[in-house]
């Protein structure tokens, strides 16, 4: 829908408003950017009030201030809330009674809710069908006021609006576009900005597929409610702010602001558009979800704040109040309304329909303004004066005339003919005249005018006009250089050309035939009046543009790996000679090795030896030392035996043991045809009649213990069935007899059918609760699996009058044919099978299997063992896992979590171990928690003689590190494992590795570390398995790994890797026996073992309820025509059958219908045994017959479906207080939901609610509790205190009387009844914890205890756990979160509150997984990994996921989105490349070392079949090396010198890694760094705190959204916001930037000639193209307008050009992103400058957050939290990354530094030391 007309619904107040000009600002990137003149915002047509033009800039301002204070009271009323009550701190409070108090107010309640921001990944689950909302204004407010854009240039403004809604759209992002309609006055104060918007808005909707919604009048309509509540939108993106550079606009501000808040207290999340960024693969922003006070507090206010939106319209200007300042304004706007339809009616007759739109606007507009202006000039002269003000003789004069006006109109129209012509490249023209202050008049109403004839075509029929050059009506730089040439010279027909002068012809023509009352004169020549325009003064324009470009030669360089990277790139390439000054100027520092670790002084490479010689000699210390390795394996043991690692696996390698082992294996069996079998040896024979002994014992021990479990369980009838089931399922696990197991089943059968009976009998309603039934088809199901065979007719024919009596007649039939007809004839004479069921379960079999029995159906399972597993029989899929590890092949492995991937893994690990003692396996882990639990698992499976000085296991994190070099099987996370890989003292080491094992390997698609992960999977030689449950394209990702393995086959065979192989025969290395094999396998498993059940948490009267949530009714219609069903959307059994009768409901008798019924689907017809596999069967159909019912056309019964299986959910979910998380707990409980884990995403409450849960048992126990019973219990203690340390005294040996004996004995006694009394004191009530605690449960945590006595805050936690309760985070104590997991396991703790530290890979499983809240970081492929944890695999049947306070809409898009693609990632950053060539440097092995160096850069993801790629690849890395050589890190042979170091142990934090380096190499930081005294080492806490203040500045990058610092809010503990860097550092820092760009200038220069211009001169979104073929003849006129153009845009793009962006803006600004090639693929994020200040795109600053400094003064992770805005998490995670900055720079500087006593060197010492202690005593 269109907008509704202009003249209708536009807010106005006042008829008159302050008109003045403000200078554009300076660009942020340093070119200057002077605004011209804009005539919609400077001179009405009339006078304006007398005097005002006199007034400067303050007092023009400080009157806007006071108007904007003098509305009236009726409108103060109106915008005031109501605020008789006092509300609580995030309540509206009062509002004065001052008008401009509301915007204020407004913006500071926003500013409290959003005090907790996060920046985060805006697209990291919106995939798909799921849409986010765009707030139109807000989408223009992001580029209008862009510093980097000239705004009146159109063009380039809707190219940067489509390049950011194409780039969202690239990244799988489904959004709309809402216009408000009262939302149009903010722009009321320009009609160049209303002509904008207009145009914006008709584009989106006739040129884009973009769905735009204008109907809307403002978020209070009920129209845009019910849109809300239908659609459910994720966020709606939102500015927080609208026009910078107008005074007295902060209504619309208020307005921004008002939607914010509605839209939050809707329930739905804000994005500010405010700091959004983009890259290569993601788009970050601020992000705030709404929650529940919000939403009270805006029901609360919603009336008031409705009436604030209707003060806030009032304060708006008419949008022709700067037009028209005449009395008779309202006549003049009747008048223009009623000439735009009359001329555009007559337009219409004269030209065909589809016209282009840019002739008819320009047409229109120019006869209507014309015609308006002569109306008014006429009036004026009639009257004297335009409104009746006299005026003088000369300011008459300078008025413009009708006539100018024509010449006006003439140009105008000229312009527009070479807009049509012109191609874009003659565009970029340069900056010349300005219009002269007699111009704006009529330039203000043509503009206004434009605007008008837009809004018409707005309501023309499609096709009235051609729409497709909206975004081009007008360039306003183009139209005053073509008014300077007319000016000069008149533009005759011969001077224009055929082409140019017939397009100028028809324009002109037309205004003269549409207006025909209208003297518009002759077509020719086309002349502008001098005294319009303002000539500049100087011809040629000044500053750096007149300037050459900085061109860069190459520092020639001699490197084998660069030359044959680059080949012939560099021949290409302008080198320096050995003369040149630069080349000359290099300094030669010292060489760089490695020869530290990066966060310790220890060395890189020592052997075992001298490892042990550094070790104490002190007999004592040894002792201490073996006993912590003693404590350590006992720990790993205690936490693998929670893993169900038992060590008995011993690895041997010796060749005489291991002959000695295979001797005693029997020898295998001869093969071929006609060989007679070898006659058995009597020692044989002896050994197989032992054998058949013992098997025939153990049978009759089997069938004793069944005779009394049978015994048992046939008295026991009062026990519930289940219970006595698991009790036979227990025995039947351990019996080791078919017969005796058959036997029992058999046995289990008829129980429960009795259990049935029973039920039946004694129940009024019997068929309300069917379970005993459904036990009882469990067991019928498994004795005809499994034992079919020994199944004697007379039990046949038991088994099937069970299957009668439960109503299943036809089952009955179907068993019965298996028995022999003479005993059928029998069965029938004796009528047993032909009577009425007695126990119907009152629904067909296939149904009931389906309903009830789905998570007991049988799984299709492998029965034949593998010989290379022990404990279970491995699947098809796992045993090719199996062959491809015994094949030495990589393999990519995708299945669901718990599926049992990972045994692989360990299978790989015992290859490795028995092949040698020197193979290494390397597991790479994403985190510490999940390198804990391996390492535990290890050394719980295996156990090896090795010789002195190895170990089988080794464990390497940051902030860890045991055994890395001497160990078989490193355990390590993929930074540290990428720290060896590239280290040349370990490539030795590396070349021993024979496996790695990737888990969890979808984190390469992360937002940080992917590329770490891609590099280790391009460097490896070895094989590899890469394992993850989560992957949506594991084709892609294999043919890529594939590609890179192909690479390294060739390098196996290269000429150069025979020869470095020869020459290195004199090291030993011991590389793999075997072959290795470079095929990369792919196998995928999709089939989940239990079925996962969701549900929604509902609370409604006082108390939860669990309402299922069906999967189908996350779809919708759209969703499945545009993608289909998602392959993972699983259904269980129960909700097939749901699907199908709901169907069967919408549409009665469809054709499918009866083929369909599950009693008469053809799998399930007649079957006794529905297996799992028929039910996937089934569901298959349902969903291809659902998707076919749309492709008939059925789409609105589709809907009726899919909403029927919607949940009925009535309770409220904002309802998260901690009072019902008890609640919650034991609803689970009562359904047998425990044991579980609730995943929260924010620490703080995770600890909540554990502590809550703790909280309500200890006071139902306390309830229960005598008055007298404290008082009893101490004095208990007491007592026994007293006894035990008398007992302990007399214990000694020593001569005892017969009294003392006696006494002592008696005292025992004592002791001990009092020790028992007190501990049954102790015991804690059933129904006070969660805990069922038997002995074994008891010792083993008292083990875990044991390790965590001396840790603060054990108690607390200790009485947690005893109660089942326990909480995990990442902040949390290492001890406390490993005691959490091993009890969690073993089963005491049943209830465990978490965030995703549990989600990746960590061994966890549990019954029920709940959902406490939503939140941003609960994405698609979150929610799969967390979900995951919920169903054990043989001890559950099914898992259960929960959702408590996750909205509905939430909900469905989790459940439908498919994970993210994994995409590559810009492959190489420059501190990464000097890593690569110290590797090429120093590496021992210069052939290795190459080889790995070019995988890297050849090989990545991104480029991957994309060779324009990887052509900028390579002149990325060719810049790259001339910018380390120029700052001294690399000498002209690539070895690394100086600070190389420092600069690769802080890669993390490029580029301010760089800016350290330059500090130091300025002497800025020893300036800094003085003793407090002379040769004193200490330094004072004002040294400290500088040091703080810089480091933060460069490595502490965290910002604050602009509004955060313009409301002034007030802190208690923090600063908060960081102090800017001290002056001499700044100008150090802009020094820097300015080399940097003088490098990655000419690097972008460069590679602009690899572009695409083809697509660089297309609008990307829309794909129209201004790549217009030149104009064919070349004029006078044409040859004078390229004289204006800027000869230097060779790297620009062409839209940027036309805001005067030149090749020069490369090197001089900070914000590249906007103006470079976007095909390129390069991001400002790939140059390493460092902005001392950033802005958003609206200009404002964006400031750093102190949090670095700020822990330094007060030490507090709280007070980060409440002042700074960082949740508890995030802040103990950057602090934690901030200290280990610090201890990498001093490690570093005590590396190179040649003097110890350097203060810089010690300066940095004591401020590590400082600020560890400061983060250790938060730790937990």
């Amino acid at each position: 829908m269109a907008e509704a007309p202009a003249t209708q619904g536009v807010a106005r107040s006042r008829t008159s408003s302050v008109r003045e000009q403000k200078p554009r600002g300076q660009n942020r990137g340093g070119r200057e950017n002077v605004r011209e003149p804009n005539p919609d915002e400077e001179e009405p047509v009339g006078p304006v009030e007398e005097g005002e033009d006199n007034l400067d800039r303050e007092s023009k301002e400080s009157l806007d201030e006071e108007n904007e204070d003098s509305l009236d009271e009726k409108t103060l009323k109106e915008i005031s809330p109501s605020s008789s009550e006092s509300e609580e701190e995030e309540d509206f409070g009062d509002v004065e009674k001052n008008p401009a108090q509301i915007w204020k107010w407004l913006a500071s309640y926003l500013t409290k809710i959003f005090c907790k921001f996060q920046m985060t990944s805006l697209l990291r689950d919106f995939v798909e069908s799921e849409f986010f909302v765009i707030d139109g204004d807000s989408l223009m407010t992001m580029y209008i006021h862009n510093a980097m854009v000239d705004g009146e240039q159109n063009l380039h403004f809707f190219h940067l609006v489509e390049c950011f809604l194409f780039d969202l759209i690239q990244k799988q992002a489904t959004f709309v576009i809402t216009f408000f309609k009262d939302m149009e006055c903010i722009w009321n104060h320009s009609c160049s900005c209303l002509t904008l918007r207009t145009a914006l808005i008709l584009h989106l909707q006739r040129n884009t597929n973009i769905t735009i919604y204008t109907e809307f009048s403002n978020c209070f309509d009920p129209k845009w409610e019910n849109f809300l509540g239908e659609n459910q939108p994720y966020f709606v993106m939102i500015s927080d702010k609208a026009h910078l550079q107008e005074r007295g606009q902060h209504h619309s501000t208020g307005l921004f602001h008002n939607l914010m808040l509605h839209t939050l207290g809707n329930g739905i999340n804000v994005v500010i558009t405010s700091g959004i960024s983009q890259d290569i693969l993601r788009v970050h922003g601020y992000h705030q979800t709404s929650n529940a006070s919000v939403i009270l507090n805006f029901q609360k206010y919603k009336a008031d704040l409705k009436r604030a939106h209707g003060g806030l319209l009032r304060c708006a200007p008419a949008f022709h109040s700067k037009v028209f300042c005449a009395a008779n304004e309202n006549e003049l706007m009747e008048r223009l309304q009623s000439e735009i339809s009359q001329s555009y009616s007559a337009l219409k007759l004269l030209w065909p329909k589809g016209a282009d739109v840019r002739r008819i606007v320009c047409a229109v507009s120019c006869s209507v303004a014309l015609k308006i202006y002569g109306h008014m000039m006429a009036v004026d002269n009639s009257t004297g004066s335009m409104q009746g003000v006299s005026a003088d003789e000369e300011e008459q004069r300078e008025k413009l005339s009708v006539e100018g006006a024509t010449e006006f109109c003439r140009v105008y129209c000229l312009h527009v003919a070479l807009l049509c012509k012109l191609p874009l490249a003659q565009r970029s023209l340069k900056r010349n005249a300005k219009w002269k202050k007699t111009a704006f008049p009529f330039l203000s109403l043509r503009r206004m005018t434009e605007f008008l004839v837009l809004k018409k075509l707005a309501f023309a029929q499609h096709g009235a006009a051609d729409m497709t050059y909206l975004t081009d009506m007008n360039d306003q730089q183009l139209f005053r250089s073509v008014a300077t040439i007319c000016s000069e010279r008149p533009g005759s027909e011969a001077r224009l050309g055929r082409e140019i002068g017939s397009e100028y012809r028809d324009i002109w023509e037309a205004v003269a035939r549409i207006s025909p009352a209208l003297d518009v004169g002759s077509t020719f020549p086309v002349t502008c009046s001098p005294h319009l325009l303002s000539m500049p003064t100087v011809s040629t324009p000044s500053g750096h543009r007149e300037q050459p470009i900085p061109s860069i030669g190459l520092i020639p360089v001699s490197s084998e790996v660069v030359e044959e990277y680059l080949g012939e790139m560099l021949n290409q390439m302008n080198q320096l000679h050995s003369e040149d000054p630069t080349v000359a100027s290099l300094q030669k520092l010292r060489e760089f090795d490695e020869r530290l670790h990066w966060h310790s002084s220890r060395p890189l490479t020592l052997s075992f030896q001298e490892r042990m010689g550094q070790l104490s000699t002190d007999p004592e210390e040894r002792k201490k030392m073996l006993r912590q390795k003693q404590k350590l394996v006992v720990f790993e043991r205690l936490y693998a035996e929670s893993l169900n690692e038992n060590a008995e696996l011993r690895i041997v390698t010796d060749p005489a043991e291991a002959a000695k082992t295979k001797s005693k294996c029997p020898p295998h069996p001869s093969k071929g045809k006609g060989m007679k079998p070898e006659k058995k040896k009597r020692s044989e024979c002896i050994i197989e009649d032992q054998k058949k002994k013992k098997m025939l014992e153990e049978e009759r021990r089997a069938k004793e213990q069944w005779n009394f479990i049978q015994e048992t369980l046939g008295k026991d009838t009062t026990q519930p069935i289940e219970e006595r089931m698991k009790t036979l399922d227990k025995f039947l696990k351990t019996c080791v007899s078919d017969q005796v197991k058959f036997d029992a089943e058999m046995e289990g059968v008829k129980y429960c059918y009795k259990a049935w009976e029973e039920h039946y009998r004694s129940t009024a309603e019997p068929l309300k609760d069917v379970k005993n039934a459904a036990i009882l088809m469990q067991r019928i199901h498994t004795v005809l699996d499994r034992y079919e065979e020994l199944l004697t007719p007379k039990q046949l024919t038991h088994l099937a009058s069970y299957l009668q009596q439960l109503g299943f007649l036809n089952l009955r039939d179907t068993l019965m044919q298996r028995v022999d007809t003479h005993q059928l004839q029998k069965e029938k004479e004796n009528k047993s099978l032909a009577r009425d069921p007695k126990f119907p379960v009152g629904l067909g079999a296939a149904r009931f299997q389906l309903k009830h029995m789905g998570p007991f159906l049988i799984r299709d399972v492998r029965n034949d063992p593998d010989p290379r597993v022990k404990h279970f029989i491995p699947d098809t899929w796992q045993r090719e896992l199996l062959d491809a590890v015994d094949s030495n092949e990589s393999a990519v492995i995708v299945a669901p979590t718990s599926s049992g991937k990972t045994y692989a893994s360990y299978y790989c690990m015992e290859k490795v171990l028995r092949s040698s003692d020197d193979g290494i396996v390397v597991y790479v882990a994403p985190t510490k928690a999940l390198v804990n639990q391996v390492v535990a698992s290890v050394y719980g499976r295996f156990t090896k003689n090795l010789p002195q000085g190895k170990v089988v296991c080794g464990c390497f994190t940051r902030d860890y590190r045991s055994n890395v070099d001497n160990c078989q099987i490193l355990i390590t996370v993929p930074q540290c494992l990428e720290i060896l890989l590239l280290s040349p003292p370990k490539q030795d080491w590396a070349k021993k590795i024979q496996y790695v094992i990737f888990d969890e390997v979808h984190c390469l698609g992360g937002e940080i570390g992917a590329e770490v992960w891609e590099h280790l999977l391009v460097m490896i030689r070895c094989p590899f398995l890469a394992l993850s449950a989560t992957i949506s394209n594991p084709q892609d990702l294999t043919q890529w790994l594939q590609s890179v393995k192909d690479y390294w086959e060739g390098a196996e065979c290269s000429p150069e890797a025979s020869s470095s192989a020869n020459s290195k025969t004199k090291r030993k290395i011991n590389r793999p026996t075997e072959r290795q094999s470079f095929k990369v396998r792919l196998v995928i498993y999709g089939e989940r073992y239990n079925d996962l059940e969701k549900f929604v948490c509902d609370f409604e009267g006082g108390e939860y309820k669990f309402v299922p949530y069906h999967p189908c009714a996350a779809l919708t219609v759209d969703h499945i025509v545009k993608y289909g069903i998602p392959s993972d959307l699983a259904l269980s059994p129960a909700e097939c059958l749901r699907l199908y009768d709901t169907m069967s409901n919408v549409m009665r008798g469809w054709p499918r219908m009866q083929e369909l019924e599950p009693e008469e689907y053809k799998s399930f017809k007649n079957k006794i045994v529905i297996k799992k596999s028929d039910v996937r069967e089934y569901e298959a159909e349902l969903k291809k017959e659902l998707t076919e019912w749309i492709e008939k056309g059925w789409r609105y019964e589709v809907k009726d479906v899919l909403m029927m299986l919607e949940p009925e959910v009535e309770g409220n979910f904002g309802k998260a207080h901690s009072s019902n998380y008890p609640l919650l707990v034991e609803s689970l409980q009562k359904r047998n939901g425990l044991p579980a884990i609730f995943f929260i995403f924010n620490i703080s409450l995770v600890e909540e609610f554990a502590n809550s849960i703790l909280k309500h048992l200890q006071t139902k126990e306390e309830s229960r509790m005598k008055p007298d019973d404290n008082k009893v219990k101490q004095q208990m203690e007491k007592r026994i205190k007293e006894l035990r340390k008398y007992l302990q005294k007399e214990d000694k040996p020593m001569h005892l009387s017969r009294n003392q004996e006696e006494k002592l004995s008696q005292l025992r006694t004592e002791y001990d009844l009092l020790l028992t009394k007190y501990q049954l004191l102790q015991e804690i009530p059933p129904d006070c914890t969660f805990a069922q605690i038997t002995a074994a449960d008891r010792e083993f945590m008292d083990k875990v205890f044991d390790r965590m006595q001396w840790v603060f805050g054990f108690s607390h936690f200790r009485e947690m756990m005893r109660r089942g309760i326990g909480c995990h985070h990442r902040s949390l104590n290492k001890k406390f979160r490993q005691g959490v997991e091993m009890l969690f396991r073993s089963g005491v703790i049943k209830v465990v509150s978490a965030t995703s530290t549990l989600a990746l890979g960590i061994n966890m499983p549990c019954k029920t997984v709940v959902f406490l809240h939503d939140s941003v970081h609960l994405d698609s492929l979150t929610y799969r990994q967390m979900a995951g944890r919920a169903g054990r695999r043989g001890m559950d049947n099914v898992g259960s996921v929960m959702f408590h306070n996750v909205p509905l809409s939430k909900v469905k898009r989790l459940m439908k989105a498919n994970v993210p693609q994994l995409r590559g990632q810009f492959p190489v950053t420059i501190t990464f490349i000097l890593r690569l060539m110290l590797l090429a440097a120093k590496s021992s092995d210069k052939t290795d070392a190459k080889a790995k160096v070019l995988s890297v850069l050849r090989y990545s993801l991104m480029t991957f079949n994309q060779p324009q790629k990887q052509i900028i690849v390579k002149y990325y890395f060719l810049f790259t090396l001339q910018f380390l050589l120029r700052k001294c890190f690399l000498d002209r042979e690539c070895q690394p010198q100086g600070f190389a170091g420092l600069v690769m142990h802080l890669h993390y934090h490029e580029p301010a890694n760089f800016v350290l380096i330059h500090f130091l190499m300025q002497g800025l930081l020893h300036q800094v760094c003085r003793p407090t005294k002379k040769c004193s080492k200490t330094f004072s806490e004002d040294v400290m705190e500088t040091l703080v203040l810089i480091l933060a500045n460069l490595f502490g990058r965290r910002y604050f959204p602009p509004f955060f610092l313009e409301q002034k809010p007030s802190f208690q503990q923090s600063k908060v916001f960081l102090n800017d860097l001290p002056k001499e550092f700044a100008v150090a820092v802009n020094e820097y930037n300015r080399n940097a760009l003088h490098v990655f200038g000419n690097f972008l220069l460069t590679i602009s000639r690899q572009v695409d211009l083809e697509e660089e001169f297309k609008l990307p979104l829309t794909n129209t193209s201004f790549m217009r073929s030149q104009v064919s003849e070349v004029t006078e006129f044409i040859t004078d307008l390229s004289k204006c153009l800027n000869r230097q845009v060779t790297g620009i793009s062409p839209f940027a050009c036309l805001s005067g962006h030149t090749d020069h803006d490369l090197f001089n600004n900070y914000d590249l992103d906007k103006i470079i090639f976007r095909t390129l693929g390069i991001h400002m994020n790939n140059i390493p400058i460092l902005p001392l200040r950033r802005y958003d795109r609206q200009g404002r600053h964006m400031p750093l957050n102190a949090y670095a400094l700020d822990f330094y003064k007060h030490g507090s992770l709280h007070a980060l939290s409440k002042d700074n805005g960082i949740n508890r998490g995030d802040a103990y995670a950057l602090i934690k990354d901030f200290t280990f900055v610090i201890s990498a720079i001093s490690v570093s500087l005590i590396e190179r530094s040649e003097s110890v006593n350097d203060p810089v060197v010690l300066a940095f010492e004591q401020l590590n030391k400082t600020y560890n202690k400061k983060f250790r005593a938060v730790w937990s």
